[in-house]
Parts: C-alpha cells; structure tokens; sequence
C-alpha cells in the first residue's frame, strides 16, 4: 500500500508539472497570437434623429457614419423611435442623416450633420448623440450644372478659366419667375483654407439663420419666366465664344444666355468682365451689387472648391437690402472682406464643393442649404458639376415614353449618375427630365467629364 500511495504522488506530481508546461506554452503562443493579430476594441454609438417641431421620426431612415481619419463610411437604418445604433472602433466620426416628406402637395426635406464625434476608451456605449434635422422646403429653381474649373489651352502649358457658366433650371411643373433671384459665393472661398467662421467646431452664421455672399451679388433685375423643363445659361466671366482660342472651352456667345456683366457697379476689370459678344442683348445682363467697402473691382469665386448658391429676396429688393449695414458681415478683421448676411429662408438651392484630395475640407454652406458636398479634382480638364436625374419621376411621365436614352457614361472621377439617364442625350430627344432635388449635394451631384454646352 505504502509504495502504491508512493507512485500515486510521483505520478500526480509528474501530470502537475506537465500541465504546468503545456499551460505555459498555450500562454506564450496566445501572447505571440495576439501581438500578431491584436482584438480591437469596438463601440456602440447611438444616434438619435430629431425632427423639427411638428414631425415625428420614422424607421427605416438611413444614418451614415464617417470615420474622418479613414474616410470609412458606415450606414445605419433607424428603427421605429429613429434611432441608429453603430459598432466601430474609436475615433473621430460625422454623422449625417437626410429625410423628407410630402404634406398638401409641399415637400419638405430634412437634413443633419454632426460632427466631431469623438469616441474613445472612456465610451460607455451608454451615450445618445443627437442629430437635429433641419426642415427645408424644395424651391421650382435648382442648379443644374456648375462649370467653374477650366480648361487647359491649346498648347498644353497652362489653363484657361474665364469660361465659367452655371445653368438653372425649373424642377416643376409650374412656370418660375428669376426676377430678384441672386447669385452668391461664400467667403471663406475655399473649402480646404482656413475658416474662421468656426466656433466652436460649427459655424456660427448657421445658428444665426444666415449664409454670407461675399464681396457682391449678381442678379436678374428684368423679368424672366422659364416654363417647367426650361433652362436659363448664365455666363459668370465672360459671355463670348472662347473655342476660337481655347478649343477644350465653351462657346458662351448664344443670344439666349445671360451674363455677369455690369461696369457701373464697380466690377469693370475687363480681364475677368469683357465686354459680352454682340449676340448677348443688353437686357440679358445681369445687375451686380458691390458691398461697400470692398476694394476688388472683380467679381471672383473659388475655381477649385467654390460654394455656391442662388437666392431670391423678399417683400425687397436686392438693391435695398443689400444696402442696410445691419444686413452686412465682415470677415474677420478684414475691412475689405465683407458679406451680406442672406437669410436661409430666401436661399433657392447651394452646392458646396470640397476639393478632392485635400488634408481638410470645411464646409461653409449650413445644412438648410446643403447638408452634404461633392468633391472635385482640381485638374482643369473641362469637368463640371452636373445634377442627377431622378429617375422614378422622370420615368413616371408618359411623356417620356420612348424618349430616354441610358447608358450614360460621361460622369468621370469615381462619380455616378445612379439613374443611368443621359440626360442632355435624352433632352434632345424630347425628354422632360426631372432632376434629382435633396439638397445634398454628394447624393444630387456628380461629375462629367464634358460641359453640356460643350
């Protein structure tokens, strides 16, 4: 018994060290796994959609979320109580939302973005973000196309850009009057400069209800209509035929556009305000306002990341309103920089460019405007911004039965029409086309490798 009770305690003893061993060498290979394939942490981000007095919040609402760093985007649904729950690792995110809905024949579009969202070690999971939508009504005018880049010239050493060119078009089925509507550009002009508007991390005119015109203001001061599907070129520099010169360019000199052209208000540098070709009638120019105390005697925008928007005052004009102090902003310390404070209320539609490939973006146009952005390559090659086609309503009119052509293949630089509808190929052949509208414009916008009016 005593040598039985003896081996007993020798074998337990050797099976004691021998998993002690194996212990330690599952431990060392684990250790070795996991500083070659480390687990990394994730998070539960909720947020929580908030609609403007007067609506409610409804599933199936699509939550994007960016990680700034990676540029990954995640997208959500909410549920029934419009909230969107994430898993993602820590960082610094932006979220954005955009809705919309139909009340007595008005729709009314809902967007939202929230940034600096920045999730760390210390996040519980337990934290509600709140994303407050802001409502805006879909106006008759929208943009349909924004050529603001350049061209290169003949010889290939360098770039031509003054032949600018915005066209607006008229959504609806009703007829839409241009008169008092204005074009404006912001400053900060570009998107990737320093923007001291920021406060905070938001900019401050967005809670204040308005959105700053830098320097002057264009717009049509006789009476215009376009029918529903009718569209207006306006000439932003120089309303003449640049292809003679510039063969890659676009021939503005068509006596039914409009320009950017009048002297008299300051603006008289004739390298950026030429004279207009004699095809362009002395009442398709438009009437410029140059603010006080601005010094430039050219009216100039970002020909890289411009933002951009068309407005229309009310119950006054242009002239009397942009004439009141109290309506006009500095920039800065600047004394030369000024801008009028145009309501969000008036604002028509905006596009807000981001330049491609730039270390940091700021938007500059508040989400009532343009709860998004497009990025465009600066490579002065004839691109242009140009509206997507909605597709569900275009196709729904009988009208267009046999009409549209698809297949489109002109959108360049990773960018897409999601409809498929060539729309210039399609207008050509009878089509109404009907542009896609939710101010946003990295969902409206693509870019096309060639100018419509090319």
């Amino acid at each position: 018994m005593k040598s039985e009770k003896n081996l007993f305690k020798q074998i337990s003893v050797t099976q004691r060290l021998w998993y002690g061993l194996l212990s330690l060498v599952l431990f060392s290979a684990a250790s070795c796994s996991e500083k070659d394939d480390p687990i990394i942490p994730t998070f539960q981000v909720k947020v929580q959609l908030v609609y403007p007095e007067g609506f409610t919040a409804k599933e199936g609402v699509k939550v994007t979320l960016e990680n700034k760093v990676t540029n990954l985007v995640l997208e959500v649904q909410t549920g029934s109580t419009g909230l969107a729950e994430f898993e993602v690792i820590a960082g610094a995110y932006e979220a954005t939302a955009s809705d919309s809905s139909y009340i007595s024949g008005n729709q009314y579009l809902f967007n939202g973005v929230k940034s600096n969202i920045v999730i760390t070690d210390a996040w519980s999971g337990s934290e509600i973000i709140t994303l407050d939508l802001v409502e805006s009504k879909v106006g008759q005018l929208v943009i349909k196309e924004y050529y603001f880049n350049g061209c290169q010239n003949n010889a290939g050493s360098g770039t031509f850009q003054r032949d600018p060119y915005v066209i607006l078009y008229n959504n609806s089925d009703q007829p839409a009057s241009l008169e008092n509507v204005s074009f404006g550009a912001t400053i900060v002009a570009n998107s990737q400069a320093t923007n001291n508007d920021y406060i905070n991390g938001e900019l401050f005119y967005a809670a204040e209800g308005w959105v700053p015109a830098g320097f002057g203001i264009f717009y049509f001061n006789t009476p215009v209509i376009l029918a529903p599907g009718e569209q207006a070129v306006i000439a932003i520099n120089s309303a003449n035929d640049h292809t003679g010169t510039y063969t890659n360019s676009v021939n503005l000199a068509n006596a039914n556009y409009y320009v950017f052209y009048d002297p008299e208000s300051g603006f008289a540098n004739a390298t950026y305000h030429p004279a207009p070709s004699a095809l362009i009638p002395a009442s398709h120019y438009l009437k410029a306002i140059r603010f006080p105390g601005v010094t430039s005697n050219a009216y100039t925008m970002s020909a890289m990341s411009p933002a951009f928007f068309i407005f229309a005052t009310e119950r006054i004009t242009p002239d009397a309103f942009s004439a009141e102090p109290a309506n006009r902003n500095l920039y800065g310390t600047s004394t030369s920089q000024v801008r009028l404070k145009v309501p969000v209320d008036w604002v028509i539609d905006g596009v807000e460019v981001f330049q491609k490939g730039a270390a940091v973006n700021n938007k500059r146009l508040p989400a009532t405007v343009d709860a998004g952005s497009i990025n465009f390559p600066d490579v002065k090659q004839g691109y242009t911004l140009y509206r997507n086609v909605n597709k569900a309503a275009t196709e729904a009119l009988a009208s267009n039965a046999g009409k549209l052509v698809y297949n489109y293949s002109l959108a360049v630089d990773g960018t897409s029409d999601p409809s498929g509808i060539d729309a210039e190929a399609s207008i050509k052949n009878g089509a109404h086309i009907i542009y896609k509208d939710t101010n946003n414009a990295g969902a409206d916008f693509h870019v096309r490798g060639v100018a419509s009016l090319k």
